[in-house]
């Protein structure tokens, strides 16, 4: 039944179609045609920020000889060494969007035939030199953090005993060099970066950093800060008010004011609660910094305003 349906549709169609061409008011003799568009790059427009751009050098179809002409060389694994992860980053994808565009420009010249082509080689060529140099490198770091964690697996509890010797018995630690060892060693053991951000999630080696970071600058500066009779530090919360602080004594002193408060709740943190209980600090922080960014853009778009 639907087969005849479309039969009957097509056949009416087509009889239609021939009727109205015979006669002879099928297309208006009253239409002037106007002589078709050919297509060309002046009738597109694409707007400057479209992602495409990024495999056009400043926005040229192609490059000359001379624009793509290489006096330099492939950065130097000697160099790269000296780079930090990020800047690694960053010159492995401008490298990688500069061969995209020396990709197209010579597929351009192939297609028409022109010996142009091989002018981009040797540029893409030094350009590669210096990925496969970052990968190099990146392989370096990659193997040697695996190494650093088997050996912290057998002798990590007496490095840190050996680190924590050295830094109580240190008379000033009050500098950037002993900041930067902090840092390091709370970063590349426990995983505690110096910028808390909403990726951060509280686990067992983030917990263990911040117990040995907090105790170690309490025990280094409660006696300077005048702050002996406050004893141990009882729980969890009071371990990481004074991780928080500044590795100084008046750091140190900021905290135990803290904990005189939080004592007097008569509040101890048990250990099962630990892990959620630091979670809740770190998340509270970074609501808080959100809510004072927001508070700080919207007061300077008021004063652009009345300005």
């Amino acid at each position: 039944m639907f087969k005849q349906q479309i039969s009957k549709f097509h056949t009416s169609a087509v009889e239609m179609a021939r009727t109205t061409s015979r006669k002879g008011y099928r297309l208006s003799p009253h239409v002037k045609l106007r002589k078709p568009i050919l297509p060309t790059i002046d009738n597109i427009t694409v707007k400057e920020d479209h992602p495409l751009w990024e495999f056009f050098s400043n926005g040229k179809f192609v490059r000359t000889g001379q624009e793509i002409a290489y006096t330099g060389r492939p950065w130097s694994v000697q160099e790269l060494r000296r780079k930090s992860f990020e800047d690694l980053h960053g010159l492995w994808y401008v490298c990688l969007k500069e061969r995209n565009r020396l990709y197209r420009e010579e597929h351009v010249y192939e297609q028409v035939g022109s010996m142009r082509s091989n002018e981009f080689d040797g540029l893409s060529e030094q350009i590669r030199a210096t990925m496969w140099r970052i990968k190099q490198v990146l392989t370096e770091r990659d193997s040697s953090l695996l190494r650093a964690k088997a050996e912290f697996k057998a002798d990590g509890e007496k490095y840190l005993q050996e680190f924590r010797e050295k830094y109580l018995q240190e008379e000033q630690v009050e500098t950037d060099e002993w900041f930067d060892k902090l840092e390091r060693i709370q970063y590349a053991i426990f995983g505690i970066p110096d910028v808390l951000d909403t990726n951060i999630k509280v686990d067992l080696t983030f917990l263990k950093g911040v117990k040995f970071i907090g105790e170690l600058k309490f025990a280094k500066f409660a006696e300077a800060a005048g702050r002996s009779d406050l004893g141990e530090l009882r729980d969890i919360a009071e371990i990481y008010t004074v991780f928080e602080e500044s590795a100084t004594v008046e750091g140190v002193q900021n905290a135990c004011d803290k904990i005189d408060e939080y004592r007097l709740s008569e509040i101890t943190i048990p250990g099962s609660k630990e892990i959620q209980v630091v979670q809740g600090f770190i998340d509270d922080k970074i609501q808080q910094a959100q809510s004072e960014f927001i508070e700080e853009a919207e007061n300077e778009k008021i004063e652009n305003k009345s300005i």
